[in-house]
């Protein structure tokens, strides 16, 4: 299986403001360096122009509060692109209603172009894998029947329960065109299984690190666990105010530092609460920094702190395991299944500050060879984790 195509509706569009996940542009270039030949289908929602207008004047209060990108514009035509060497095949579906479903004609009429595309380069695919639910499930029996041969995935990012949400006429009829399942957490996983049985093949789509992240690190922990740090954009949801009240409970009298890396609307929220509660000595921030530049800090802490309340997978826990660094990650998000409680890293529920403080004040009264175990399995996991390991198993697990 040589040919892979991959659709969805978030993708880098070499726009500088384009401020999405590149998940699926990691994948994608990947597969690209391993010999694959690599297709990708972008739909995007098109709407009214007010809209946009909307989205641009509120476009931090959007971010701050759902952790969700607000796109003030979209190509209002299907166009090609390349990005990295990947061909794009670009293609607004118009729709008046967010999170409803494109027409049937709408659908059909954007199938039939993404196929007049490929057919003009002769491009037969192998594997369609699909991400997001909306609009991708409706596609994938459309790319079936044109493409019989074909295996087909759909990778899910949230709630694998919403299927009846989105699609709540329909979805029964829909599922049965998946081959293979892929999820970004256990717990999406879990979910699904509850709701829908486990009759399908299924795998875990982890994201991964660039290899140079990975680093032949060795912490003593000399001098305990006082160096915490934070990567990440400064929404709501990634709860920065809940990792310092607990800082703040479980440190007081003690010397430590908290280094925050990161912009958003909650930046002026977070100096307010760390001046309010007296941590202004112990607090750093650091504003927005380039992802490479952030690995020094990492790299000087001791202990990565990131509660979020929803996060389907966070590269940042995982690039900070690679540094050796003490994780504590969300209980039931994301990063629980490759944090293991105690083993590797800690977790801990979202909006708990007595929780948090519990587990710092657990991790700063470990002793010096814990510590050194836990550090060393995490760097174990991390080396797992790789951009190249995670895209060679997500294929395997598909094309198997």
């Amino acid at each position: 299986m040589k040919n892979i195509l991959l659709i969805t509706n978030i993708y880098p569009n070499n726009d500088p403001e384009y401020g999405g996940t590149a998940v699926c542009h990691t994948f994608t270039s990947e597969w690209l360096s391993m010999g694959y030949n690599v297709r990708v289908v972008h739909f995007d929602s098109l709407f009214p122009r007010p809209y946009y207008w909307v989205g641009k004047l509120f476009y931090e209060r959007i971010q701050a509060k759902t952790g969700t990108v607000a796109y003030t514009k979209t190509p209002r035509k299907p166009s090609r692109y390349t990005v990295d060497g990947i061909s794009v095949i670009f293609v607004p579906l118009r729709k008046y209603v967010p999170h409803k479903a494109p027409s049937l004609r709408q659908t059909q009429n954007a199938f039939n172009y993404v196929v007049n595309e490929l057919n003009r380069e002769g491009f037969v695919p192998d594997v369609v894998t699909a991400h997001f639910v909306m609009p991708q499930l409706q596609f994938l029996p459309l790319f079936k029947k044109q493409y019989p041969n074909a295996k087909t995935c759909l990778v899910l990012h949230g709630n694998s329960c919403a299927l009846s949400d989105f699609y709540p006429k329909s979805y029964q009829e829909l599922i049965p065109s998946v081959d293979v399942w892929g999820f970004r957490s256990l717990a999406f996983q879990q979910d699904f299984e509850k709701c829908f049985g486990n009759d399908k093949p299924m795998f875990l789509c982890h994201s991964g690190i660039p290899e140079k992240y990975l680093e032949s690190v060795y912490r003593d922990f000399t001098d305990g666990v006082k160096r915490f740090v934070f990567v990440g954009s400064l929404y709501e949801l990634k709860n920065v105010d809940v990792t310092l009240r607990a800082l703040h409970k479980a440190m007081e009298g003690r010397d430590y530092t908290f280094d925050i890396v990161g912009s958003g609307a909650e930046n002026d929220n977070l100096h307010h609460l760390v001046e309010d509660l007296g941590m202004g000595e112990h607090v750093i921030f650091h504003g927005q920094m380039k992802r490479d530049d952030a690995q020094q800090i990492v790299r000087n802490a001791d202990c990565f702190v990131m509660v979020s309340s929803r996060e389907a997978f966070g590269l940042v826990y995982v690039e900070a395991m690679a540094k050796g660094c003490i994780v504590i990650g969300t209980k039931g998000q994301g990063i629980d299944g490759i944090v293991k409680h105690g083993k590797n890293g800690f977790l801990c529920k979202a909006r708990d500050v007595d929780g948090l403080a519990k587990v710092i004040s657990e991790i700063v009264s470990l002793p010096q060879d814990s510590l050194q175990q836990i550090s060393k399995n995490a760097v174990a996991a991390a080396a797992n984790l790789t951009d190249r390991k995670v895209a060679e198993h997500y294929i395997n697990s598909i094309c198997k």
